[in-house]
């Protein structure tokens, strides 16, 4: 039995469609198709989860490599929309769980969304910890994020169980 449980936000958590926002700023680029192709996994980039770059930045970006044509507002629109809801049944076992082990959030997602999900989730306030790419400018796969997460867990590697989505 595990001492602590570190989860993953998206995937466990909460359910995403990585091609909504790709989707949504494409359709204002000088050519849709190509600017689709490009933005595809926008936010899941290294520089954007390990929050090296703006809003702001990836805007000017989008609009000197892609011709979009829309102001800084309605990007950060598309941008804030959510593309993600609650994994239906998860909210309900934060608590119980809460009550038995130590519990640690570890998630890649940008400062900019992860106010998004908060304010929709607000089970994730009963993590013991949140550890987020974003603020510590570090993203899964590095082996030091998962350092630092076991570290927030209080329990040694083999005490902590982690769940995830991906394989």
């Amino acid at each position: 039995m595990p001492d602590a449980l570190i989860m993953d936000l998206f995937g466990v958590f909460t359910r995403f469609d990585n091609g909504l926002v790709p989707a949504r700023l494409a359709k204002h680029c000088a050519d849709p198709d190509a600017a689709a192709g490009d933005l595809a996994g926008l936010m899941a980039r290294r520089e954007v989860i390990t929050g090296r770059v703006t809003l702001a930045d990836l805007h000017e970006r989008i609009v000197a490599e892609h011709g979009y044509a829309r102001p800084y507002a309605d990007f950060e629109e598309a941008w804030l929309t959510p593309y993600s809801d609650p994994m239906p049944g998860m909210a309900e076992l934060v608590a119980p769980l809460a009550t038995r082990y130590r519990l640690v959030l570890l998630s890649n997602v940008d400062a900019y969304y992860w106010r998004v999900v908060r304010a929709m989730q607000p089970e994730l306030g009963l993590f013991d910890d949140v550890l987020l790419s974003c603020d510590l400018g570090l993203a899964k796969p590095d082996p030091e994020i998962f350092r630092r997460a076991g570290e927030a867990a209080g329990a040694p590697p083999p005490r902590c169980l982690f769940v995830d989505d991906t394989r």
